[in-house]
């Protein structure tokens, strides 16, 4: 594998690079050849130059994006050369997808990419470029995830002073489209690190009202910017992205930390991001300094080293560009050292995905892939790398002056640390049961009414169990209360291990429990809860080798409060017992 860097400004410049490139020998002996264009400017003909490359390119596959452009004007980047890198593959075959999202929608065309991937055993990751929106990037990868392929890419950006369109490249130049290279030949191996960088402070907040899969209206049933207004002293005005770059939102998923920073807010306190956001989720505002992020950047570039890669591809958000300013080359420059003809692509989000489906949709984040054509090495996954600590310095040396800001935000960081260690200290003792270590009774009813608070905003369906050991008090009177407290303790391990993030299990009482599920129907719940009681009836326990439970199924109604859900839930229970126990009733 050979990877080689052009630019240029001018479109007879372009010429004489695409008369090299086929030219060479690397293009003519190649099993595949990869194109990617990145362009900053705002004043060259798109259409053109991709129709260009790909008439006489016609052995490659094309794949690019308009570049973000969103730092201050002082470090505006239309002035930069427009990219054309070339990795030509020994062994490694190609093949491009382009999708006019027009006229198709992402589940479509990711049904249709997922055809393609049955016919092709060997293939080893998914390159994408996209200029659509959340739903539709959302929907087309959900429909090749299970195929458990690494997937990198970014997404279309434009410049915030000249608003130009946002372009995705691939056959042609497209405002509203999806392109996706795969990648196959058992010679392939990867290497993928999720840089982020940003440190989270302050108190977890809970995402309460979207609008779509990518505005957030509320957080904490109060308007979305609030947060900002709050906590940073920044109001929705002309300068509100500018002063909230800084300060990203991070989720977690599967491991793996998201960041997303608001691309826009609403006139009703909303905000907007170019990635998707979930109502439900648990977020934490973070902060930034560039040494933060370079010490992430070096841990990358170390570990790219090791791999010995043949072919670099950087994916980097343009609000990081943003946010470290000068300093911004210092991460490209760090990874062209060891890379000098490496391929940097600056979008509005990036993707990282590894095969077991760590990652997402990043923004703020820089995600670095390693290419090699080398079977003796082996695949490196890195969903979201942490930060090393490093050594304190010995007593007796003298600190240099260490900047007011920095001392600040150490400040904050390490009171954040504090105030979290304390306040899951103080969860554990207010909001759980001391003998099965899930949520008691007060904090089901806090959780049920948030539940409930949230049903009444899209009236999505939501559903409660009500569960019971039967004869119970047998157990207690024939083994013991110490018997009778592994029962529950075994009982609730094997019911946890079902739970799912948006999940509510709890101790209501004795031996009666309460599992209440978001999003789910009558009939989902009904099978959900056939499904624990037969993992119960068919556990062996401890001593007293079996027992079995009776559930209570109910969805709300209109005008239900949690009081009256409850109430409805116990009273299938009730029937489940009076019906001979060891069974699942629904009303």
């Amino acid at each position: 594998m050979i990877q080689r860097k052009y630019t240029f400004h001018s479109f007879d410049e372009m010429e004489k690079i695409i008369s090299a490139i086929t030219a060479s020998e690397y293009y003519t002996k190649a099993s595949g050849v990869l194109l990617q264009l990145y362009n900053p400017k705002i004043n060259i003909n798109d259409t053109q130059i991709v129709e260009r490359i790909s008439s006489k390119c016609s052995k490659a596959c094309l794949v690019g994006i308009t570049c973000a452009n969103i730092a201050d004007e002082r470090f505006d980047i239309k002035d930069r050369p427009v990219e054309l890198n070339a990795t030509f593959f020994r062994t490694t075959r190609l093949l491009a997808l382009d999708f006019d999202m027009d006229t198709e929608t992402g589940f479509d065309a990711g049904r249709l990419a997922h055809h393609q991937l049955q016919g092709i055993p060997d293939a080893r990751c998914i390159l994408i470029c996209y200029s659509c929106g959340c739903t539709a990037i959302t929907a087309f990868i959900n429909e090749i995830s299970h195929h458990d392929l690494p997937i990198f890419g970014a997404k279309a950006g434009r410049s915030i002073r000249a608003l130009n369109t946002a372009l995705v490249y691939g056959r042609k130049a497209r405002a509203n489209g999806i392109v996706a290279v795969i990648f196959a030949g058992d010679d392939l191996r990867l290497y993928m690190d999720n840089c982020l960088g940003f440190k989270e402070i302050g108190l977890q907040m809970v995402v309460t009202k979207t609008e779509g899969d990518h505005i957030i209206s509320e957080i904490d049933h109060k308007p979305a910017t609030e947060v900002y207004s709050k906590y940073l002293n920044v109001t929705p005005n002309s300068y509100f992205v500018h002063n909230v770059c800084e300060f990203p939102l991070i989720f977690h998923r599967k491991n793996c930390s998201l960041a997303r920073v608001p691309s826009n807010f609403g006139e009703d306190g909303s905000i907007h991001f170019t990635a998707d956001v979930v109502k439900g989720e648990t977020f934490r505002l973070s902060y930034g300094n560039p040494n933060n992020l370079m010490q992430i950047i070096d841990q990358s570039v170390n570990g790219l080293k090791r791999f010995h890669p043949e072919a670099v591809f950087l994916f980097e958000c343009g609000n990081r560009i943003r946010f470290l300013k000068d300093q911004a080359s210092r991460e490209t420059d760090s990874f062209r050292e060891n890379s000098p003809e490496l391929s940097v692509a600056i979008g509005y989000a990036e993707l990282f995905y590894s095969p077991d489906g760590g990652g997402g949709s990043l923004t703020s984040a820089l995600v670095a892939v390693g290419l090699a054509e080398n079977p003796s090495t082996k695949d490196e996954f890195h969903i979201c790398i942490d930060f090393v600590g490093k050594d304190s310095p010995p007593e007796e040396e003298e600190r240099e002056y260490i900047p007011f800001v920095d001392r600040i935000l150490h400040f904050l960081e390490t009171t954040s640390i504090e105030l979290d260690q304390r306040n899951r200290e103080l969860g554990r003792i207010a909001y759980t049961d001391r003998l099965t270590r899930i949520y008691n009774r007060w904090e089901l009813e806090n959780k049920i009414t948030d539940i409930l608070k949230l049903h009444e905003d899209d009236l999505a369906p939501v559903s409660l169990i009500f569960m019971d050991i039967d004869h119970f008090k047998l157990v207690n009177d024939t083994y013991g209360h110490d018997v009778g407290d592994m029962v529950l303790r075994e009982t609730v391990d094997l019911i946890r291990d079902n739970l799912q993030p948006q999940h509510v299990f709890g101790r209501w009482g004795g031996e009666e429990f309460l599992y209440a599920l978001p999003d789910t129907s009558l009939e989902e719940a009904k099978s959900f809860a056939e499904n624990l009681r037969m993992q119960v009836e068919k556990n062996c326990y401890r001593v007293v080798k079996h027992v079995t439970m009776s559930f209570g199924v109910t969805s709300v109604a209109k005008d239900d409060d949690m009081d009256s859900l409850v109430k409805r839930a116990d009273k299938a229970l009730y029937m489940a017992k009076e019906g001979g126990r060891n069974q699942v009733i629904g009303i």
